[in-house]
């Protein structure tokens, strides 16, 4: 490790008789009321705090413990990305040559080892986030041997719009208790800000030695939003739901969670985050002290008051979402026509459809059980192509045509158009749609209506 000199040793560079001594002691003085200063004056912004959220869902996605906030980590990042925009160079180093080692051995001292990444692009944890999980070196640090973790953003505003230089600091100083982690380590809404009525909310639960949570919501306004598990194991997991706000202006929101001892845990503490929705959310404060403080149970959630409330959060983790079928025969053969299906799989993190086989299976009363398998590779290569920022993946299969389209929390919405597909006889009735893929199986039964278009199943 570098050494880092504590504030101690600077009196000694100074004489100790004279005017030099009281001088020298008085700038030691000056200097370490200013550090307390500044540290007594930092806080992690929302934003910031929701990279770690997002952070502990790859991480418990991987079967890994979840990061702990530090505000030594957090500072000497904020303090990067702010050097990077202020004067417009993009390394790891300072902007000055100072290593990056040393910049965070000032705020993390005594460090066993150390990680960072950095971003530049649009201020959206989401989108940061998944930039860095695109990247295998930057997806590493996220889900390396670290403990504890900072992030920094600092805006940037240019004639093309206004950029976002971020930091990650990862940092390791030992053993790490695992009864110490906060049952709830960090969380987020994504965006915060913004005229999206569609927001993303995500917050980390942890319990050691515990069981599943009698509870996981988000208190949004006078609401309690229910909060479905999207990453790991119950007892170590990321919960989050979409959301849809209505309005204009600022909305307050408190996670809370309900552990298997029954011990309620709410994030942040003390406070609420503030979501700017509309033109007059567009500058709302961080957070305020004006905390819901509806009661929504010790058990299930209660229904949403709200009039609009967001898209239902997924069930069961095997379910497909957002099912819809239509076989449609042809006027010549009515045993033979087109096959089309759309489903979001539930959230599958890592998930790359250019090397794993997917197969998808329909099965309705009547017809014949039809199934489209996509290999991990056609002619040596993959079935599937990738556009630039790989979040939409197109291919053709003989007369089939076949896409995954990533969207929030790692879901992927498959669409499936096949033509002279065997049908055999089409009648009205359930119908079963099966999708295997990344090492799983996911499923979904809908109503199927015949009628004069084809089998209808939604």
């Amino acid at each position: 490790m570098e050494r880092v000199d504590r504030p101690g040793r600077w009196v000694g560079r100074f004489r100790r008789t004279g005017w030099g001594a009281r001088a020298g002691a008085a700038a030691v003085l000056a200097v370490v009321l200013w550090a307390r200063a500044a540290a007594a004056a930092y806080a992690p912004s929302a934003d910031e705090l929701a990279l770690l959220a997002l952070a502990n869902e790859a991480r418990a996605a991987a079967g890994l413990r979840p990061l702990v906030w530090h505000n030594g980590l957090g500072q000497a990042a904020r303090s990067h990305s702010t050097d990077m925009a202020t004067r417009d160079c993009f390394q790891h180093n300072s902007c000055n040559g100072q290593s990056w080692t040393t910049r965070i051995s000032k705020y993390y001292p005594s460090w066993s080892a150390l990680g960072e990444i950095i971003g530049l692009g649009g201020s959206d944890p989401r989108a940061l986030h998944e930039d860095w999980m695109g990247s295998t070196p930057h997806r590493a640090k996220i889900l390396g041997g670290y403990s504890e973790f900072g992030a920094g953003i600092a805006l940037q505003e240019t004639n093309f719009g206004e950029w976002a230089y971020a930091t990650e600091d990862f940092g390791e100083r030992g053993a790490v208790d695992l009864a110490s982690i906060p049952t709830i380590p960090s969380g987020g809404v994504s965006p915060r800000i913004g005229f999206d009525a569609t927001r993303e909310l995500v917050v980390n639960y942890f319990h050691h030695g515990g069981g599943p949570p009698e509870a996981v919501r988000a208190l949004v306004g006078s609401a309690c939003v229910r909060l479905q598990r999207t990453a790991g194991s119950a007892s170590n997991g990321t919960y989050g739901a979409e959301r849809t706000f209505t309005g204009s202006g600022c909305v307050p929101v408190v996670f809370e969670a309900i552990r298997s001892d029954g011990v309620k845990q709410r994030w942040p503490a003390g406070k609420a985050l503030l979501v700017g929705v509309g033109a007059a959310g567009l500058y709302c404060a961080e957070t305020t002290t004006s905390v819901p403080s509806q009661d929504c149970g010790g058990g299930p959630v209660d229904p949403d008051p709200t009039p609009t409330p967001g898209p239902t959060p997924d069930g069961n983790p095997t379910d497909l979402n957002g099912v819809r079928a239509v076989l449609r025969p042809s006027r010549q053969d009515p045993s033979v026509g087109t096959v089309n299906v759309q489903a979001t799989l539930p959230s599958l993190f890592g998930f790359d459809p250019t090397t794993a086989p997917v197969t998808v299976r329909i099965r309705a009363a009547g017809a014949v059980a039809w199934e489209l398998i996509v290999p991990a590779s056609c002619g040596g290569g993959p079935c599937l192509d990738a556009n630039e920022r790989q979040t939409t993946y197109r291919g053709r299969l003989g007369t089939a045509s076949v896409s995954f389209a990533r969207t929030q929390g790692d879901r992927w919405k498959l669409r499936l158009s096949g033509r002279d597909q065997t049908l055999g006889t089409l009648a009205p009735g359930p119908v079963e749609i099966t999708v295997a893929a990344d090492g799983g199986t996911f499923s979904a039964s809908v109503t199927g209506d015949l009628k004069p278009g084809g089998l209808i199943a939604k």
